[in-house]
């Protein structure tokens, strides 16, 4: 077995947490976690919406309900997208 995917995997989760810690400092109340301070555009945070909602595991969720409870399947991601 080889260590390199070890190694690669343990950098990864280092600089994760890394990025994690200090992302938190810049943190001071809740309103800067949540909300960036107010300063997102609803525009993008409208886009942002779309691309969780269009990204590949919904798409992949949505045929796996469809292909495992039919019609019905296909009526949770309209009502997804109506919600």
């Amino acid at each position: 077995m080889s260590l390199l995917p070890i190694f690669i995997f343990v950098i990864f989760v280092g600089i994760v947490l890394w990025l994690s810690f200090y992302f938190a400092k810049q943190t001071k109340t809740s309103k800067d976690y949540f909300a960036a301070n107010g300063e997102i555009h609803w525009a993008v945070n409208g886009m942002a919406f779309s691309g969780d909602y269009l990204s590949a595991a919904s798409f992949l969720g949505i045929c796996g309900m469809i292909a495992t409870v039919g019609y019905d399947g296909f009526l949770y991601s309209i009502g997804y997208l109506a919600g």
